[in-house]
């Protein structure tokens, strides 16, 4: 039988595991919220004891804490954070679907720092003395204020390798760029044969689109940055002792190493979560344009016989159970359901930020969870999708120059000299009777021939002759 033992919050008394670092409110959170199994990212429980830690340091600074308190405080924390990850679960068990606000994320950290806290002093969990989770660890702080103040710093943590990522696969696509800058090919649009370009530059423009994903996503990371932390419940800052903003700020940005300043209408950033919004939204479009890529990448690998076959991906895994030797571009499969997942997430967030009513926004359990698995997911794919996709990638040289030669829109440089009507005749006598353009100009005389090799050459063609804004 398992020891329990006994706890009381406002509501009565709770039972809870004999062993268990958590208290009351936490239990009566596993109680009512048996949802997903999900708990909080590390990266949220991280950010919450690192900003329990400032508020220690803070509170103690405006004397309404002793330096005993403080000290024990900071050092159960302390504590928490060099645990490894895998035990935290354990202390922090409350489902990522919970009560508005996070209140029982708030707790649940206030509760195990807590009885942290009072093992150090020699006294059992549950006690409440001499740390106790309200008056002390809580103290100065709602969880109105706290819960989205850790939310920024969690994203603003786990967003860092995402940039990196962004960079790191723009990259790989610039070098691609350049190694194929030369390679002509036929452009297409609408899925149809349109005019000559080069391979360089259609990879170019995919590494130009990442690197401006990449900018984008570092603008939504500032607008983090600005805390509501400080602002109590209703962000008017009561039971907040004056120059506690001023003595939390520097140590939470020494502990988090990021550049933090207080919102400047604390009532605002109370009622309104519209930079994680502007967070989430950035990864929308990451997503979007990272699909779009995808799909034509899908595209341009297909074959391997039968498709247009211009790119070779490189083989990670059989394709198929029942058709021998069948390889499927699997990694790009699994960007497109990933970003499809990143994209579910944002329209969640969409719904949560709209959903705040008068003073608080109370949906930001849900905000938590999509912005911070969309990033996970979004980091993790790009990873994935660059080492085992993008930099084996493999030009298809022959197959290239062939659909360079053979589309009849070549025939669009000939349409200021013969006008558009000539040309258009020309397009559909040489589809119709599988000849070229080329061809069909010299056979009627139109263009001396001399004027004809220099309007139909490659690098005019794909204006390589003129040079470009940006270098593939």
């Amino acid at each position: 039988m398992t020891k329990s033992r006994l706890e009381h919050d406002s509501l009565g008394q709770v039972e809870l595991p004999h062993d268990a670092m958590y208290g009351a409110q936490t239990q009566r959170a596993l109680t009512n919220f048996p949802i997903s199994g999900q708990t909080a990212r590390p990266s949220l429980i991280r950010a919450y004891l690192r900003l329990k830690s400032a508020a220690a340091h803070a509170n103690f600074r405006c004397g309404v804490i002793s330096r005993s308190q403080e000290r024990l405080i900071r050092r159960a924390i302390d504590e928490i954070l060099g645990m490894p990850e895998t035990e935290w679960p354990r202390l922090f068990p409350v489902d990522a679907y919970q009560a508005g606000a996070g209140t029982s994320q708030n707790m649940n950290v206030n509760e195990v720092v807590a009885n942290f806290a009072n093992r150090i002093a020699g006294t059992k969990a549950g006690s409440n003395s001499p740390i106790h989770p309200n008056d002390h660890v809580n103290r100065s702080q709602s969880t109105n204020d706290s819960y989205p103040t850790a939310l920024r710093l969690a994203l603003l943590e786990s967003s860092q390798s995402l940039v990196v990522e962004v960079n790191a696969i723009a990259k790989a696509f610039r070098k691609k760029a350049g190694q194929w800058r030369d390679l002509p090919k036929s452009a297409r649009t609408h899925l149809q044969d349109a005019v000559p370009m080069r391979l360089g530059q259609e990879i170019g423009a995919y590494a130009t689109v990442l690197e401006r994903c990449g900018e984008w996503i570092a603008q939504a990371r500032d607008e983090l940055r600005e805390l509501g932390i400080g602002g109590s419940a209703a962000g008017t800052g009561l039971t907040v002792p004056k120059g506690f903003i001023q003595a939390l700020l520097p140590e939470l940005t020494r502990l988090t190493g990021e550049k933090l300043t207080s919102a400047p209408d604390l009532c605002e950033s109370m009622q309104s979560q519209a930079p994680i919004l502007y967070y989430s939204s950035m990864l929308r479009v990451l997503a979007a344009q990272l699909t779009r890529i995808c799909n034509d990448l899908r595209l341009l690998s297909s074959g391997p016989l039968t498709g247009l076959a211009e790119l070779t991906l490189p083989s990670v895994q059989p394709g198929s159970s029942i058709m021998p030797g069948k390889v499927n571009p699997s990694i790009l499969e699994m960007v497109n359901q990933a970003c499809f997942s990143i994209l579910g997430h944002d329209h969640a967030v969409t719904m949560a930020v709209q959903a705040g009513q008068l003073e608080l926004n109370v949906m930001m359990p849900l905000m938590a969870f999509s912005t911070l698995e969309a990033t996970t997911v979004a980091t993790n794919s790009l990873l994935t999708m660059r080492m085992k996709a993008i930099e084996g990638l493999v030009a298809n040289e022959e197959r290239l120059r062939h659909y360079f030669e053979s589309t009849p829109q070549i025939a669009t440089a000939l349409s200021p000299k013969l006008g558009y009507e000539v040309t258009a005749a020309l397009v559909s006598e040489a589809i119709a009777s599988h000849r070229s353009i080329a061809a069909l100009v010299r056979e009627k005389g139109l263009i001396p021939d001399r004027e004809l090799r220099a309007i139909l050459d490659s690098r005019t063609l794909t204006g390589a002759a003129n040079g470009s804004r940006r270098r593939t």
